[in-house]
């Protein structure tokens, strides 16, 4: 990603690594969570997006205050808001026509 996460699919679970060892840091999304789901980063590498692919919802993975993916504990308001702001990139991404 443009962040310099590097992250990938491990027995159907999606894990973040370390840049450098690539040693798994931690699990971004659990393996129940991305059942029949798409993993796509979108907007040059500053997204990461979940779509169902049939109903065409998605879920905005967002980063952690230190730009790592993988899932720690719960996030303030700022950084909430910073998600949203990242779910409508991701929705007028969506939106636009092919």
């Amino acid at each position: 990603m443009r962040c310099g996460a590097v992250l990938g699919l491990h027995e159907g679970q999606l894990v973040e690594y370390d840049p450098d060892t690539l040693s798994p840091l931690g699990l971004v999304v659990d393996r129940e969570t991305l059942r029949q789901r798409e993993v796509l980063v979108v907007e040059e590498g500053t997204v990461l997006v979940l779509v169902e692919p049939k109903s065409k919802n998605i879920e905005v993975v967002h980063p952690n205050d230190d730009g790592t993916y993988w899932r720690k504990v719960q996030r303030n308001k700022k950084v909430r808001q910073e998600e949203k702001l990242r779910e409508q990139v991701a929705k007028k991404w969506f939106d636009k026509p092919l």
